[in-house]
C-alpha cells in the first residue's frame, strides 16, 4: 500500500534524525572537554543543529502519527457476525425441538425466553 510505504519512510527518517542527534550530542561532549574559544563557537553551532534536528523529528513524528491514524481509520470496523433475529407477529411462535424429538412452541412476548 502507498500509505504503508510512506509510514516506513517516515520511520526511517526519524531513525536517521535520531542518529544524527546522538552524533551531535557526542560532538558537543568532545568540544566541551577541549574548552577553547573556537570550540565554544562550534558548541553554539552544534546546539543550533540539535534544535533544528529536534524540530525535524517533531515534524516527521507528527506526520507519521497522522499517516498511521489515517491508515487505522481506513480499516473497516468488524461487525457482529450473528444475524439479527426476525421479529414475530403477535400470534406467531418460535419452534424448538426437545431431547425427545418433540416440538415445543415458544412465545417470544409472553415467556421472554429468546429475547436478547
Amino acid at each position: 500500500m502507498d500509505l504503508e510505504n510512506e509510514i516506513g519512510i517516515l520511520r526511517d527518517n526519524i531513525r536517521e534524525l535520531q542518529k544524527q542527534l546522538g552524533q551531535a550530542h557526542t560532538r558537543i561532549g568532545e568540544l566541551m572537554s577541549e574548552k577553547s574559544t573556537s570550540s565554544n563557537e562550534e558548541v553554539v553551532k552544534q546546539k543550533q543543529f540539535i534544535q533544528e534536528l529536534t524540530g525535524e523529528i517533531s515534524k516527521t513524528d507528527g506526520e507519521l502519527i497522522k499517516k498511521i491514524q489515517s491508515q487505522m481509520d481506513s480499516i473497516p470496523q468488524v461487525l457482529d457476525s450473528r444475524p439479527p433475529r426476525p421479529k414475530l407477529a403477535k400470534n406467531e411462535k418460535y419452534v424448538s425441538v426437545n431431547k425427545d424429538g418433540n416440538m415445543i412452541y415458544l412465545e417470544e412476548a409472553s415467556k421472554g425466553i429468546l429475547e436478547d
